[in-house]
């Protein structure tokens, strides 16, 4: 009794967590490039530069996304 249900939870959890990342559609490279684009404006704006340009653009890039439902993305061309 006790192996049913740890299996049956562990299948629900499975079930839950694929399901979660499957919400979000993956971007069209389009729009992670005009992302890209304005982020980096944004950071001229605030003065970021070297090492920290990109993980600052990633990040942000990555806040685009996902508020407008998107997968986020492990990696943009600067």
């Amino acid at each position: 009794m006790k192996n049913t249900l740890l299996g049956m939870v562990a299948a629900l959890t499975f079930v839950a967590t694929s399901s979660l990342a499957d919400d979000n559609a993956v971007a069209p490279q389009e729009l992670v490039q005009e992302f890209t684009q304005m982020c980096l404006e944004w950071a001229n704006d605030d003065g970021v530069e070297g090492k920290d340009l990109k993980k600052y653009v990633l990040d942000c890039v990555n806040d685009e996304l996902t508020s407008s439902n998107y997968q986020a993305v492990s990696s943009v061309e600067i």
